[in-house]
Parts: structure tokens; sequence; C-alpha cells
């Protein structure tokens, strides 16, 4: 692996090392405003994924056509930053005008409850589109950039860049709050993603790392994207990534009830649970573009996620004890 496609992956782990940072953040800002650490937890994966997905979207309809991905990635990943850094002051804002001008000519507190939300996903989803927007950047960069064994490439990107945001959201909850406030770890985290946007941009304007056109695989991929089984696979990704998210509120629930803290809760599930996913795509990197029969091979999985997710009820039974 030579050290253009290191530093590359290093850079990609410090930006979920980032991005879990702000989804631990906007859980305990949010939840001052709307007045419930659940109502917060829940409100923030929603948004968080939503936005990821919106974004991923984007950049489908458009990055094919883009000459040098690594310039749009640096260009997310300032914006990203620069709305970090004033996360704090326009939350700040924001919420204490709507204090003082907007929710006491609401007049019920059905409306007033409605507000708060729908001001409350408007304060992250930009944020969220945009950090959406980086994966499939740097995926279809480095495909461009090292074409052989695709599969390979995907799996440790994921790796990094999961590792990086379980340590991501443990570092904020036990260090960064204790040590800097929610206004210092947010600083932090928006200034990572800065200096980021500067490595990642140097990169680009470097000539030997510069690929201007789209690879035959991503060509390739976008002719069958008409297909029955290309939209049968998105279904299955669909309801995957559904079922995933109830595990995590489900697990997030169950924790408060062991722990007794919803807040240690929500940062012990969402490290474990990006933990596993990191070690997953560890796992398959060595094997993924060795698999004959991928679409089997993802029904095993489908089947042996679902046993495993029923046998934690069985686990959990036991954790009151332990």
């Amino acid at each position: 692996m030579n050290s253009q496609r290191r530093l590359l992956y290093l850079i990609f782990a410090f930006s979920g090392f980032s991005g879990l940072i702000y989804e631990s953040i906007w859980t305990h800002y949010l939840k001052l405003f709307l007045g419930h650490a659940a109502y917060a937890q829940t409100l923030v994966l929603a948004i968080f994924m939503g936005g990821m997905a919106l974004g991923s979207w984007l950049c489908s309809k458009y990055s094919g056509k883009w000459n040098n991905l690594l310039l749009g990635y640096a260009l997310a990943e300032g914006i990203i930053g620069v709305l970090a850094l004033v996360f704090h002051p326009v939350f700040e804002a924001v919420t204490n005008f709507s204090y003082v001008s907007i929710m006491p000519l609401l007049g019920s507190p059905l409306t007033v409850t409605v507000y708060k939300w729908m001001l409350s996903a408007l304060l992250i989803l930009p944020q969220s589109i945009l950090l959406g927007m980086t994966f499939p950047l740097m995926s279809a960069a480095i495909i461009r950039l090292f074409p052989a064994n695709p599969g390979s490439s995907l799996a440790m990107l994921y790796f990094t860049n999961s590792l990086g945001a379980a340590v991501g959201v443990l570092v904020s909850g036990f260090v960064l709050i204790a040590w800097a406030g929610l206004p210092g770890t947010m600083l932090t985290a928006g200034l990572i993603n800065i200096v980021l946007a500067l490595l990642v941009w140097l990169l680009a304007k470097t000539p030997s790392i510069n690929v201007p056109t789209a690879s035959a695989m991503e060509q390739g991929a976008s002719d069958q994207k008409g297909s029955s089984q290309y939209r049968l696979l998105l279904l299955v990704a669909l309801l995957t990534g559904a079922s995933s998210f109830m595990y995590e509120i489900g697990w997030i629930r169950m924790l408060n009830m062991v722990l007794g803290s919803s807040t240690h809760a929500f940062e012990i599930m969402l490290s474990a649970f990006i933990l596993g996913l990191a070690f997953g795509s560890l796992w398959i990197k060595r094997r993924i573009d060795g698999i004959g029969e991928t679409l089997q091979f993802l029904g095993v999985v489908q089947v042996a996620m679902g046993l495993m997710a029923l046998a934690t009820l069985v686990l959990y039974g036991h954790s009151f004890e332990a």
C-alpha cells in the first residue's frame, strides 16, 4: 500500500472521529432545547442518517461528472468544519430568540413541540448532508486512483472511518466534554475537519494523484442502475438500514435500564455498534474480492445478523446480575 493511499485512509479515520463527535454533542445540545434526552437521541439519529443518505444520493447524481473528487471532498470537509465553529453561537441565538419571540405566539403545546423538533432538525441537517457526501466522494476517488481490488479498498475505507468514529464518540462523551465543555468539543471537531480539508486540498493539487475521468467500473455500475437486480439490492440495503437503527434505538433503551444514564447508554451503544461495523469491514476486506457468489454470502450474513440480534435478548436478561 503506497504512502498516498495510507494517508487517505488516515484522513478518513479522523473524519469519522470528528463526525461522531458531532452526533454525540448534538444530542447534548438538543436535549436542552427539546427537554428530553431520549427525544434528542432519536431525532439526532434520524436526521444524522437521513442527512447522510441525502448527501450520498446527491453524490450519486452528480459526482460522476466531477473531474477531481478529492477537491469535492476537501470542500465538504471544510464547510463541515466552518459550520461546527459557528454552531454554538447560532444555537444560542436561535433558541433564545425562539423562547422570547416565537414560542409565546404559537398558542398550543403541540405547535410548540412541532416547532422545536423542526428547528432542531434544521440546526443539524446541513452538516449531516455534507457528512453523507464524504464517504462516496472519498471511496470513488480511491477507486479511480487505485482501481485494483475495489472491494478491499472500500472495506478498508469503511474500517478506518468506523474505527475513528467509535473512538470519537467515546472521547467526546468521556473526555472532551469534561475537559472543554460543549462549545470546546464542537470547536475541536470543527478544527479537525478544517485541517483535513487543507490536507486533502493539497493532495488533490498533486499532479500524481489527480485522475480526471471516471473509472470504467464506475461507468459500468452506472449502466446497471436500471436493472431489476440493482433495484432489489437497493431495497435490501434500505431494509437493512431500517432494521439496524431499530436495533440502535432498542439497545439504547435497554442499556438505559442497566446503566441508569441515558447519555452514556447512547455513547456506549454508538461506540460498540460502530466498532462492530469497523471490524466487520476489516474481516471482509481480505475476502470480498475472492467471494464468488456475493449475493448468497449477503443472505447468510443477514440471517446470522438476525440470529445474533435475537441472542442479545437472552444475554440482556443476565446483564442486571452482572
